[in-house]
């Protein structure tokens, strides 16, 4: 069957936004000054398992960064003579795919709300990592092989009735989206700027103003970047600029890195395409006037409207409310 796959053209529009941000720093910059952070509360954490918070309020923190491995045991899988797909581990909230010839590949996965995602594949002999990240239910991930322009053949399909073991699993987990390896230069930042932290807010406080402070907008990818764009840390902390996408999955890689459950989200703000993430935290506490942490919520944060701005409180609070953003896809 030939079908013809539409690809989501990238985030040139959240040029838009950050633009609006630079116009109105200079007149706000005055205005603003640094907030203490409040006192927290903390949740329990064995060094290196996938769970949240310190237990230890009033003592720094263990910074030690931990990238969760993704592996491939060929326990589970389905496949063609050019294809497969390895579910083994679907119950850690991950499934994964690769090719062994030269083309172009979508794995497409519909998943169990209906929302559809597309994950392109172009590197054979390298396996990429889908993130199953609409939690519990019926999955179905299809093959699809292109065979001219942008018509697709199906290759053979999969069908998951997932329950995960932890529903913070998908975004503890490196993906094709959010990349990072134990030796990447943004787990070893991820440690230096938590250093000294005595909680999980601390932590992510000083991860979230890292980005936020150091990082400048780039107008020139943002109007050409391509369709099918991924963030390379690497790139991003080499030159400190960057897209709303770059912003994004590096805040996220980091975080992640630090054992918090960060999630990337894509969508709207109005007609504006854009990306942020948000953050699952089990404490109290405020980063930012107008964000606090309740626990066992999903808090948004968007480092590149803050950035804009420069300052440790940021103009997002200040003119975008939560439920302006409308997410599409998490990764």
């Amino acid at each position: 069957m030939l079908t013809r796959i539409k690809t989501k053209e990238c985030f040139k529009n959240c040029t838009l936004a950050a633009g609006f941000f630079k116009l109105v720093r200079l007149a706000l910059l005055a205005v603003f000054v640094s907030l203490p952070l409040l006192s927290c509360s903390a949740a329990g954490i064995e060094s290196g398992e996938p769970s949240l918070g310190t237990d230890n309020p009033g003592e720094f923190r263990d910074n030690t960064p931990v990238v969760q491995q993704v592996e491939q045991p060929g326990i589970l899988v389905a496949q063609s003579s050019s294809a497969v797909i390895d579910y083994s581990n679907y119950r850690n909230g991950y499934i994964c795919a690769k090719t062994m010839v030269e083309g172009r590949f979508k794995v497409l996965v519909d998943a169990p709300d209906g929302a559809v995602y597309q994950f392109t594949i172009d590197q054979p002999g390298q396996y990429i990592t889908i993130g199953l990240s609409r939690g519990n239910g019926h999955y179905i991930a299809a093959f699809w092989q292109n065979t001219t322009d942008n018509l697709y053949a199906s290759m053979f399909v999969v069908q998951l009735d997932v329950e995960i073991e932890n529903q913070m699993l998908p975004f503890l987990y490196p993906n094709q989206y959010v990349f990072f390896t134990p030796d990447d230069r943004a787990v070893r930042l991820s440690q230096e700027v938590t250093e000294g932290a005595t909680s999980e807010i601390e932590a992510i406080e000083a991860i979230y103003l890292w980005c936020v402070m150091n990082l400048s907008y780039d107008y020139n990818k943002a109007r050409t970047v391509q369709p099918g764009y991924l963030p390379d840390n690497n790139d991003t902390l080499d030159t400190l600029n960057g897209i709303c996408f770059d912003y994004a999955v590096l805040c996220t890689s980091m975080m992640r890195a630090q054992r918090m459950p960060t999630r990337i989200e894509i969508g709207y703000i109005g007609d504006v395409y854009h990306a942020w993430l948000s953050i699952y935290t089990s404490e109290h506490g405020m980063i930012r006037k107008v964000i606090v942490f309740d626990p066992d919520t999903w808090v948004l944060l968007d480092p590149t409207m803050d950035s804009s701005s420069k300052t440790p409180l940021g103009l997002g609070p200040l003119f975008i409310k939560p439920e302006d953003y409308q997410p599409m896809f998490y990764y």
